[in-house]
């Protein structure tokens, strides 16, 4: 494993600004007396600076505004700006009910030097404003402590709090997420009045929200960020509730300035008053309009450019942003995950979401923000010299002639032997060696890979791993990489229904899954053959099917909250419904076909057993296994399947703590095993897939859906070295850090072409 270092610095460390920077502060002094604060870079996660800034010590950063960092320590808060070193102490604040640690959010009206400028605190567990105006001309500064709670009815119907503050435009911003019609985007009006400081809330608009967040399952933060005259939406998407995985990022944008063209919508939502009202008195009129406001005000970002946002979920779930760093680092949002030692940064471009740990002198107790004070004409300058240095590149126009003298000799092969070797050559393959020189290039015509003949070439192609398929609905493309070679195959859209909103199961080389209708569709992606299943009233989580739906034996098993379906694809029309007592068990999860019976897994890997569902006198069985112990000390995910004649059991820790494999016996007791034989398992969150290895280094290896940062190829672990490694032989830490995995819908498949 690489060794981190870092060096020891008096005051500000030399930051290189084509980065962006993280600090990392302790409020408390370490055992050995160091102290001070970390900055470290998530690119280049081996180095690290260690400082000293007294105007940091023991000083928490809650946010930056106008150039001003907001610190506090308790009760003590302070304004420093570290361009100019300058420092203005408040008074301590001493609230009424003694509860000072439950400030939520916090934003500074205008700068300091202005008499309107005010200091405005939310907190997360009263309706109530804490404020301190910073007008220089006033003898004494001192606290203020407001009630919100009936204008914020008046807006809401029954919101009971506001938070994350933000400064946009001149105008202070905050969100209301606890009220039964909507989410809203508070505008906090400040008017001073003499001596007098009023704050009214007005209604701004709604909340935007993505497809992602209207099936279930999701679990979502939302923050708000303001930028000059830009405000911003960030919401970060939890697959489970206890928000250890990430299933999506989306950021929307509302531009001040252009935001005139909503003018005339905005006016009818001044008179906007839900005082006295309850969800029922809300028409669906009423609704409608405030969707239709909301969708016209807010812009989805596609693409982040050169800025980064940095979410904490450990701390207060403060937001930073910066908007421009050097272009190869910019177009991330970086999170801090809830067990506070992982970064978790999504790229924008590719929608993946690269994991890297935090630096072992970070404790997960630590304070951590996004480095932004710096001077913009510095980072103007500095980014200009990094675009210099890239412009220097030499571009020639390359002549046929040139092609022709500079081809290798080891290619003058006859044509007819070139297009031989190309007639066993596919997918990546076959473009690369149509890449390669001109005569190859004319040797390899464009084929479409969707044609019968096309169709016989990819089936006869050697096949040793199940690939991982990801799905881009906004693309319209379906991804397959090669595990062991890093490769990326590429299909095009070519059937709407294909495009799906959730995955259910992989098995046999077809999937299962929900459509943008929500209905339920089996999909051979490699050969396009579609099926269609007779539909469901509502949504269901976990299923799984024991043969191709191709196959008069295709039984399809579904579990809701109280009922069981089974469906059998060649013989009905219709689902039929067992229902049964589920108690605390739901939800259920990896159905396993075993024999005629039907295994799922319930909570921390007790089992549940379906006994002759295909015919009347069926029978269930809950709870008819124990869960194993385990060395696991964190959070574990638990996954279930077939080994030849054996159940196995998975268990994974979080962020790849430890991994174990159980086995089923015949008391129906787990008991743990050390390997796999000539067998490997592929995980995903939907879907766990037992095979017998087709070549003799890929057996005993569970395989997983992150990839090496690098080297694109998938992370496994080995039961026979007890490591993390990629098929590079370059091992990985014993985390998933430098790894990345897929926000869109993916699983593992098995390439099928019939």
């Amino acid at each position: 494993m690489e060794q981190r270092h870092g060096l020891v610095c008096e005051g500000f460390p030399p930051l290189c600004p084509k980065y962006p920077w993280l600090v990392s502060q302790s409020l408390e002094t370490d055992k050995d007396g160091t102290g001070g604060q970390f900055f470290y870079t998530i690119h280049d996660p081996l180095f690290h600076y260690q400082c000293h800034i007294p105007e940091l010590l023991e000083n928490r950063i809650r946010g930056c505004f106008y150039g001003w960092m907001i610190l506090s320590n308790n009760t003590m808060w302070s304004l420093w700006n570290p361009v100019t070193s300058k420092i203005i102490q408040l008074p301590p604040m001493i609230l009424k009910d003694g509860e000072c640690d439950d400030i939520n959010s916090c934003c500074l009206s205008y700068p300091p030097d202005d008499p309107s400028s005010v200091l405005l605190l939310t907190r997360a567990k009263k309706s109530t404003f804490v404020f301190c105006r910073l007008d220089r001309k006033r003898k004494r500064l001192r606290w203020m402590e407001m009630s919100y709670v009936h204008q914020l009815k008046r807006i809401s119907g029954n919101g009971t709090l506001v938070h994350g503050l933000t400064c946009c435009d001149g105008k202070v911003f905050a969100l209301n997420t606890d009220s039964f019609l909507a989410e809203y985007v508070i505008h906090v009006h400040i008017v001073i009045r003499d001596k007098e400081v009023v704050i009214k809330l007005q209604l701004f608009g709604g909340c935007p929200l993505h497809s992602y967040f209207l099936t279930d399952g999701y679990y979502a933060s939302n923050y708000l960020k303001g930028y000059r005259s830009e405000l911003f939406y960030v919401t970060v998407a939890f697959s489970e509730k206890t928000k250890k995985t990430i299933g999506a990022v989306v950021v929307f944008k509302l531009d001040m300035a252009s935001i005139i063209k909503c003018e005339k919508l905005l006016e009818g939502l001044k008179d906007w008053d839900l005082t006295n009202m309850t969800p029922e008195e809300v028409t669906d009129e009423d609704i409608e309009d405030f969707n239709y406001i909301t969708h016209m005000m807010w812009e989805e970002l596609l693409d982040l450019k050169d800025a980064v946002f940095y979410v904490d979920l450990v701390r207060d779930h403060s937001v930073f942003y910066f908007p421009g760093i050097a272009s190869e680092f910019g177009g991330y949002v970086h999170i801090r995950g809830v067990m506070g030692s992982i970064i978790h940064s999504y790229n924008f471009r590719d929608k993946t979401i690269s994991l890297s740990d935090m630096p072992s002198q970070v404790l997960p107790t630590s304070h951590v923000s996004l480095w932004d004070c710096r001077l913009e004409g510095d980072f103007v300058d500095s980014k200009q010299e990094v675009e210099d240095k890239d412009d220097e590149i030499v571009v020639r126009r390359i002549t046929d002639d040139v092609v022709d003298l500079n081809e290798s000799h080891l290619l003058n092969l006859p044509f007819h032997l070139l297009e031989m070797i190309l007639d066993h050559c596919v997918g990546v393959e076959y473009m690369n060696f149509r890449a390669t020189c001109k005569r190859c290039h004319i040797a390899a015509p464009l084929i479409k890979w969707r044609e019968k003949s096309a169709l016989r070439r990819l089936s006869n192609y050697s096949v040793v791993s199940p690939w991982l398929m990801v799905v881009d609905q906004e693309q319209g493309i379906i991804t397959c990489t090669d595990p062991m070679l890093g490769e990326k195959y590429f299909m095009k859209k070519f059937n709407e229904r294909v495009l799906c909103n959730k995955i259910l199961c992989s098995r046999f080389g077809w999937l299962l899954y929900y459509n943008d209708a929500r209905a339920l569709v089996f999909c051979n992606p490699f050969t396009g053959d579609i099926c269609e299943l007779p539909p469901l009233l509502n949504y269901y989580g976990r299923f799984c099917f024991s043969a191709p739906p191709t196959s008069p034996d295709c039984m399809v098993v579904g579990f809701s909250r109280s009922n069981i379906y089974i469906h059998y694809v060649a013989r009905e029309q219709t689902w039929r419904a067992i229902h049964l007592d589920f108690g605390n068990a739901h939800p259920y999860s990896f159905p396993t076909f075993y024999g005629r019976d039907l295994y799922a897994l319930c909570k921390e890997g007790k089992l549940s057993i379906l006994k002759y569902m295909g015919g009347e006198d069926y029978s269930w069985e809950k709870d008819v296994s124990r869960a194993p112990t385990s060395s696991c000390t964190s959070h574990a995910s638990h996954f279930l399947t077939k080994c030849d004649q054996n159940l196995l059991l998975v268990i994974v820790g979080f962020s790849g703590e430890s991994v174990e494999v159980f086995k089923l016996n015949s008391t129906k007791e787990w008991e743990k095993i050390d390997g796999l034989g000539r067998h490997m398992i592929y995980i995903s969150g939907t879907t766990c897939l037992c095979i017998e290895a087709k070549s003799p280094h890929m057996e005993n290896k569970i395989y997983f859906p992150q990839l090496h940062s690098k080297s694109k190829r998938a992370v496994f672990y080995s039961l026979e070295t007890c490591k993390y490694d990629t098929f590079n032989s370059k091992s990985i830490e014993e985390k998933f850090v430098r790894t990345s995995y897929e926000i869109h819908p993916h699983v593992w498949i098995e390439p099928t072409w019939s």
